[in-house]
């Protein structure tokens, strides 16, 4: 007691010594740079590993040392996407905001769909080849109308030559058989090959004035959906790089295919194209995979449509990006 009224040190509730209490969070993102850390230096000496590795298979290793580097490459892609998974576990923890580049809105996925109309549209026109065979088939007409001159030509030289000979000559005998030969080759112009000439060369001047009406037609068509892309791959490379310049947590899937940043120098610029026309694909085929950046493969799709072949020269880039 001391001066009439007891004191702390008097007072049994406070006679145990006084203990912070424990910030879990702060010591479960310890625990998670210490994870990210530790994962870091076993990703640092499976890198060497492989490196060693390499070289000695450069001067003549064996078969073992292929498979054991094998091994050790699938380790290190383990191990780089269980860092990359860890890092974004302590920045989501920390607080740090995450960008849904999916989320493009109406206006953007309209103009994917305009865009998305190109191929279809361009399978109306008539190829250049057709329109080739086209004018082949009206060349022809002529040619075959040209030959029938020529064989009325001969066949006026032929009459002279029967009109100026003795019959017993020779040269008669001569003009008689080509006078035949030139009468079938007349008859055969005139029943079949004219006839046949003029119905194909009728139908290929049809179908040319057909091609021309649908290339009057889709032609504007055409190049609406040309604008469209180019507007759709400038406003998603814009959403891109704004999101890079934010610092915000990018997606699981644009890390796992992209990484977090454009690689320095020229290749640069061929990284953001190939990142906007990842995304460009996921919104005009509506991907929501978190994982994977081009989603599961179409399951009803011909491999010989335009989203198969989108997919191969993405999966192409991707690669080339990762080399």
């Amino acid at each position: 007691m001391s001066h009439g009224y007891a004191t702390y040190g008097d007072d049994p509730e406070f006679a145990q010594e006084y203990v912070e209490p424990v910030d879990t969070t702060r010591r479960d993102l310890d625990e998670l740079f210490a994870a990210v850390d530790g994962l870091r230096e076993a990703d640092d000496r499976l890198g060497q590993d492989v490196a060693d590795l390499t070289e000695r298979l450069e001067t003549g290793g064996a078969q073992r040392q292929e498979d054991r580097l094998d091994l050790l490459g699938r380790r290190l892609d383990r191990l780089q996407q269980q860092v990359q998974a860890l890092e974004r576990a302590v920045r989501v923890s920390d607080g740090v905001p995450q960008v849904n580049l999916d989320d493009v809105g109406a206006e953007t996925r309209a103009l994917a769909a305009e865009a998305a109309r190109w191929d279809d549209l361009h399978k109306e026109l008539v190829t250049k080849e057709q329109r080739a065979r086209y004018s082949d088939e009206i060349t022809r007409l002529s040619s075959v109308q040209a030959a029938l001159s020529r064989c009325d030509a001969d066949l006026l030289e032929v009459i002279r030559v029967l009109a100026s000979t003795d019959r017993a000559s020779r040269a008669r005998g001569d003009a008689e058989s080509t006078l035949r030969a030139l009468s079938t080759r007349r008859r055969t112009l005139l029943d079949e090959e004219i006839p046949a000439a003029v119905a194909a060369a009728d139908q290929a001047r049809l179908a040319l004035r057909e091609a021309d009406a649908v290339e009057a037609r889709v032609v504007p068509q055409l190049e609406r959906a040309e604008r469209a892309w180019h507007d759709l791959q400038v406003r998603l490379r814009t959403r891109i790089t704004d999101a890079l310049g934010s610092n915000a947590l990018l997606p699981t899937w644009f890390g796992h295919a992209l990484g977090v940043a454009p690689p320095a120098g020229a290749s640069g610029d061929a990284w953001i194209r190939t990142a906007a026309s990842v995304l460009a694909y996921r919104v005009t085929f509506g991907i929501t995979d978190q994982a994977l950046p081009l989603g599961p493969p179409p399951e009803d799709a011909d491999t010989t449509e335009r989203r198969w072949t989108w997919r191969a020269r993405l999966e192409s880039d991707l690669d080339e990006l990762s080399l």
